[in-house]
């Protein structure tokens, strides 16, 4: 478990202007609007959560200047950058798809919603699968060369070197097109490797994967996880978390509710929100980071409930986009400056944010979180939703609801303001109240919470990791699309050094794995049958990259190659074998190779540089299914 964090001294000055900045610049004022308009102000319908941390890692979040600890279920959204040291590793879920650096990478959330997910790389290795598409959604990365648009499933690697000098472009499986100046525009297709030395892209050579490295083994052995413990029968691919849940606990149907998903190894007396900590995250304000390996889906989307004395969880409708929210509780206030005191929301129970929202993101991030059950209809909830926004609107506090939850045992805590503003651990801080103290305390307006502290955008970094921000935050990068405005105002992060090219998309082709959703939530009576996402074998078990067949000679395939540039059309390639995981695989020992790229001029590959790799690590395999150490 974290070491609880000591409170940091500020001055009360700044503290307090402090404070003013972060309610000015994340939109907490309680006037609200009854506009759709995204443009209203209301948050991205999605984040990334920090999946896996590996190393010395630190987390910069938006409108902070200190570096915090990179909490595995953390929350990240636009303008947090992520930074590793030498053996680092990390990933991103991003719910249908994964994105994962290795060490000494430096990457940015430049944008994140629900259509696009845009990140900068500005030095190291990334590699991103994606396994589903929405109708119209993309990722992009953009590096100080070129700028890599994604708009079908697959998996890429994209390396670029510690002086930020060129960047390559590496495609496992599916296709995407990379940009640079001058609206130049090329193509790149599975099983082929592309280098570019400047944002022309004139200079770039193609080649054959012949090897792969640690890193990439470590990559395939993750994806082959996920499509291991898939649960899609209850849990849609846009739930970020959904993931883990099989394998931390089990599925029950009940009577009322429908599928419920139950904890395992959890300790006699547990309840949601305990095992965790609050921090600040820009611009939904107050947000629940839990401890447990699979806490993250539980505490953003459905519902909790006690049910047979213990605790079960309950996911949204399916077929619907689900919405991310901050946490799913109601906050009690226990006097002025008092404590600060919570507990979950209940099956049925109306979530009022605590920062702004419009009338349509209010209703929509109720009905996609609640699962109706038997005795409730659609109709009961909307008339829930319309009574409790008008007290929402006006900042008021709620009343006439009898929360379900609130009684149960171990179902309230609280712990002192100050600890609640400092991202200190609520297990080694919680207060136990007096239960008539408690009995009698309202549930709050978001007005009448603690205000956010210097200390409040996470926990410390330990003190022997090395010192941050790495170089590479200040080089510029190249895009095709402008950053989020929220974090063009970050002044962490000068929207100068994101360089939007000037270019006009080509029609490109693609291979949509996934439905259109109209804005926010309104079901299509169909799913679409997702294809399959190839996988190639671990390292030492292949002689060529499984996704291509190979051709005669690099001068054919280099014409093919530009015959397809040429028409703008995508070749598909020989039809990959589905990865088969080998329980006994452990990832080759000898150091990485550099592929060999080639010239189209030339008859003989030659070699080029290649970021050094990091040191082998060990086999990834998923952790114990009763992991309630901390």
């Amino acid at each position: 478990m974290p070491v609880p964090r000591n409170a940091t001294s500020f001055s009360r000055g700044w503290s307090v202007l402090l404070a003013c900045l972060l309610l000015l610049a994340t939109g907490v004022a309680q006037a609200q609007t009854d506009s759709n308009d995204p443009a209203s102000g209301d948050p991205p319908a999605r984040v990334a959560r920090l999946s896996y941390a590996q190393g010395d890692l630190g987390l910069l979040p938006a409108g902070s200047t200190e570096w915090s600890a990179a909490d595995i279920n953390r929350p990240l959204t636009n303008g947090d950058k992520l930074s590793g040291g030498p053996g680092a590793r990390a990933e991103l879920d991003l719910g249908g798809a994964a994105l994962r650096i290795n060490g000494q990478t430096d990457i940015g959330v430049l944008n994140l919603n629900g259509q696009i997910g845009q990140f900068e790389l500005t030095q190291g290795t990334l590699s991103i699968t994606v396994q589903s598409l929405d109708e119209g959604a993309t990722y992009e990365i953009d590096t100080p060369t070129l700028a890599l648009v994604i708009n079908q499933p697959g998996t890429f690697r994209i390396d670029v070197g510690p002086n930020g000098n060129g960047s390559t472009v590496t495609v496992f499986g599916g296709g995407g097109i990379v940009y640079g100046e001058n609206n130049a525009q090329r193509q790149v297709f599975s099983g082929r490797s592309y280098a570019f030395t400047d944002s022309s892209l004139n200079g770039m050579t193609v080649s054959q994967i012949d090897s792969r490295d640690e890193f990439d083994a470590w990559c395939n052995d993750r994806d082959a996880q996920y499509a291991n413990t898939a649960n899609a029968q209850y849990v849609s691919n846009d739930v970020v978390g959904g993931q883990d849940l099989n394998q931390y606990g089990d599925w029950e149907e009940d009577d009322d509710y429908g599928a419920v998903w139950y904890p395992a190894g959890v300790a006699v007396g547990w309840a949601p929100y305990t095992f965790g900590h609050w921090v600040w995250i820009g611009p939904w304000g107050w947000t629940w980071v839990d401890g447990m390996p699979w806490g993250f889906a539980p505490y953003h989307y459905g519902r909790w409930a006690f049910l047979h004395d213990r605790w079960g969880w309950m996911p949204g409708p399916r077929g619907v986009r689900s919405i991310y929210a901050p946490a799913l509780v109601a906050f009690v206030g226990i006097g002025r400056g008092g404590p600060v005191g919570w507990f979950p929301l209940g099956p049925h129970e109306v979530y009022n944010p605590w920062y702004h929202a419009s009338r349509g993101y209010y209703a929509n991030v109720n009905t996609s979180n609640i699962a109706i059950g038997r005795g409730y209809n659609h109709a009961a909830l909307v008339g829930a939703i319309d009574h409790q926004y008008g007290f929402y609107r006006a900042g008021r506090p709620v009343t006439g609801v009898n929360y379900v939850n609130r009684d149960v045992p171990h179902a309230f805590t609280a712990v002192s303001a100050q600890a609640f503003a400092s991202a200190r651990n609520v297990q080694g801080n919680q207060m136990h109240m007096d239960a008539r103290q408690v009995a009698g305390a309202a549930v709050v307006s978001p007005a009448s919470l603690q205000r956010p502290s210097p200390a409040s955008f996470g926990q410390p970094r330990v003190a022997h990791t090395h010192p941050l921000p790495a170089a590479g935050f200040s080089r510029p990068v190249v895009a095709v699309n402008a950053p989020a405005a929220a974090m063009a105002a970050n002044t962490a992060r000068p929207a100068a050094n994101v360089r939007v090219l000037q270019v006009q998309p080509n029609a490109a082709p693609r291979v949509v794995s996934g439905q259109a959703f109209p804005h926010y939530a309104t079901p299509e009576p169909h799913q679409a049958t997702l294809p399959q996402v190839p996988h190639f074998a671990p390292a030492q078990q292949i002689q060529q990259a499984p996704h291509y067949a190979p051709t005669p000679s690099i001068e054919s395939e280099q014409q093919r190659f530009e015959a397809a540039e040429r028409a703008h059309q995508y070749v598909p390639q020989e039809q990959a074998r589905p990865y088969e995981p080998n329980p006994s695989y452990e990832p080759m020992r000898p150091s990485y190779q550099p592929p060999v790229y080639a010239h189209p001029e030339m008859g003989r590959p030659q070699p080029q540089s290649h970021p050094q790799s990091a040191p082998p690590h060990p086999h990834s395999s998923p952790p114990a299914r009763d992991d309630n150490k901390h």
